[in-house]
């Protein structure tokens, strides 16, 4: 190998490294450092009631993200998640005032597994491509709740109830802990489980994953299951914080889901991205959020400013995919010489 290939190879070493160092930590930092300007410059930030709140918004995009994490992962992605949300809210709420708050977190989660199975089956079995079976549920389920809840809201406000979405565990908020939990079960999955293993694979290249022995139809069936345990989890706090909650509930909710997956560094191609990521981007979109409700901001100028996050994130991920190009084709030359 000449000294010329070494150096590239080197070159190309350095650039990886600073790659998985940037997926794995680097909108930890990013969320880090915004909360050591916005408690500099901006007022009231700094407040323990403040803080904890925000910890708290940003905890109901953090937990449905955990699960779609795992699907973009996987090199798929969910659509319904907005419309399932509503429709699994809706019903949390609607059962916690006639049956108790027990049957009703188990029929809130089941409708979100139920949500997720279907859209597995369409996607393994009927083989729908995920963009057009996932977008046909989003109408499927939204309308479904209209019909079920005649465009009616579901209110409830029991004490137990309420805890769950308002409440706190020492300081910390209840909905923050859950996605804490939820997000060391999603991480603990993907890195000692075969499933995890299947998932990466999947990402990654189905087609080697195939001829290797994965079962892909299984996997995509449960990635998508997943997803709407997750997302059900995020609609049961959602319910629980609003103490009501109807068909329309959250509009946009799913693009706030992968907005926050894409911005945490998970690559949308597949097979690789970081739960720590998402958790931080979800607390940084909240962070955003706070700091603009402080100022008095307009509500459409935080919209323009989610957006424009998004692009940058969508930037960063265009620019990713570019060096990994480059750094592969590198390789290929280093190896031909």
């Amino acid at each position: 190998m000449t000294t010329l290939s070494r150096t590239k190879a080197a070159a190309g070493q350095r650039a990886r490294d600073w790659d998985v160092l940037w997926e794995r930590y680097g909108i930890t930092v990013v969320l880090l450092v915004a909360w050591v300007l916005a408690a500099l410059f901006t007022p009231n930030f700094a407040t323990k009631d403040n803080f904890f709140n925000m910890l708290r918004q940003g905890s109901f995009v953090g937990v449905a993200a955990v699960g779609m994490t795992i699907a973009i992962i996987s090199g798929t992605f969910d659509l319904s998640v907005g419309t399932a949300l509503a429709l699994c809210a809706w019903l949390t709420i609607w059962v916690a005032a006639r049956a108790g708050v027990a049957a009703s977190i188990i029929v809130g989660l089941g409708a979100g597994v139920v949500v997720g199975a279907i859209n597995g089956l369409l996607v393994s079995r009927v083989r729908i491509p995920a963009f057009v079976a996932t977008l046909g549920m989003y109408y499927v389920v939204r309308g479904f709740a209209f019909i079920i809840s005649e465009g009616a809201p579901a209110t409830f406000n029991g004490q137990s109830f309420v805890w769950m979405g308002n409440g706190s565990i020492g300081v910390f908020p209840v909905p923050f802990l859950v996605m804490v939990v939820c997000a060391l079960v999603g991480a603990g999955v993907l890195r000692f489980t075969a499933f995890g293993r299947y998932v990466y694979a999947t990402g990654s290249n189905s087609m080697a994953a195939l001829v290797a022995g994965v079962p892909l139809r299984q996997v995509t069936m449960l990635v998508f299951m997943v997803v709407g345990l997750f997302n059900a989890i995020s609609a049961v706090l959602i319910g629980s914080r609003l103490y009501s909650a109807t068909a329309a509930l959250e509009p946009g909710f799913e693009l706030k889901v992968i907005a926050t997956v894409v911005l945490g560094g998970t690559r949308l191609a597949g097979g690789r991205g970081s739960l720590l990521g998402t958790v931080s981007a979800a607390l940084l979109f909240a962070t955003l959020s706070n700091v603009l409700n402080l100022f008095h901001a307009d509500p459409f100028v935080q919209r323009v400013v989610e957006g424009l996050v998004l692009l940058v994130a969508l930037s960063i991920e265009g620019v990713r995919q570019r060096i990994a190009e480059r750094l592969s084709r590198t390789r290929g030359v280093v190896a031909e010489e």
